[in-house]
């Protein structure tokens, strides 16, 4: 038990990191099958890209775990709050809320606005934290819809930039 309470924000951020690739296999195996958009070869499956990222997080996620279990980290990290951890959870609360306005918003609607605060939460003034903002944001999405061609949420508006 002493173990665990010498690295309990480990296994906080542990099971929280664990959720991503979680979701990432659950939408590729549901979501994304359910459009149409997760068969094919790599340059037309949509679900491609991410199952790679969540399959290498899946193996640095174990390889933490058996770290955590076995005692091998070089920091302990007790259940304290330290500086910086109010920022940790506003951020964590931005990108949660940011996912469930996504569907909703778009993603050109809904990454400016994530990014600038974020970059706020950073503490970069009002226009770089907006030119950021904006500029991250189309930057994604020419990489991603031009580039890679591949169908970012659109939301209720169907906004889209690059075809």
């Amino acid at each position: 038990m002493q173990r665990f309470r010498d690295s309990a924000f480990d296994w906080v951020a542990w099971v929280i990191f664990a959720s991503v690739p979680a979701t990432i296999f659950w939408q590729c195996a549901t979501t994304l099958v359910d459009e149409g958009v997760a068969s094919g070869g790599p340059m037309e499956n949509a679900a491609f890209y991410p199952e790679i990222v969540a399959s290498i997080m899946t193996g640095l996620l174990v390889w933490l775990a058996i770290s955590l279990l076995l005692g091998r980290l070089r920091h302990k990290t007790p259940f304290t709050v330290a500086e910086g951890t109010g920022r940790a959870l506003v951020a964590t609360a931005l990108f949660i809320a940011y996912l469930a306005v996504l569907p909703y918003a778009g993603f050109h609607l809904a990454t400016p606005v994530l990014c600038f605060l974020l970059f706020r939460l950073l503490s970069l003034s009002m226009i770089p934290a907006v030119a950021g903002g904006i500029g991250l944001s189309l930057a994604t999405a020419f990489v991603f819809q031009a580039l890679l061609h591949v169908v970012l949420p659109v939301g209720v508006f169907g906004i889209t930039v690059f075809k």
